[in-house]
């Protein structure tokens, strides 16, 4: 019986450095293609994965404030989710569970204009 237990937590172990080691490169071979402008008025600067929360983080500059300050949240959280859910290239994430969270930041004052979080059971 311990044999047992010991054998599923090496595969649970192993399993999860797979997910992790996967969702790693692939956020390394985005990276080395950032910062890119998206837009005149926003770049998308860096994308982060924590491990031990499970989240993604994508980091934006904006170049024109106005822009995110008067931006419908809620359209725009419904947006996210609706790629999230329908995008082939995150897909990956989406079957890990992955917290998604935007931050936007005011390239004038380094400020955070907007955060969005879209956790698993908006997506799912």
């Amino acid at each position: 019986m311990i044999k047992i237990i010991i054998l599923c937590l090496a595969l649970c172990l192993v399993c999860c450095t797979v997910k992790t080691d996967s969702i790693t490169q692939k956020i390394k071979r985005q990276n080395s293609q950032l910062p890119e402008m998206l837009s005149n008025d926003l770049r998308i600067d860096s994308i982060i994965f924590l491990d031990k929360t499970n989240t993604l983080k994508y980091y934006y500059t904006a170049f024109n404030d106005s822009i995110i300050l008067n931006c419908n949240y809620n359209k725009t959280q419904q947006n996210m989710i609706t790629e999230i859910k329908t995008s082939k290239s995150m897909k990956i994430f989406c079957d890990n569970k992955i917290t998604f969270e935007y931050i936007y930041i005011s390239n004038e004052n380094k400020n955070i204009l907007l955060k969005i979080i879209i956790p698993e059971n908006m997506y799912k």
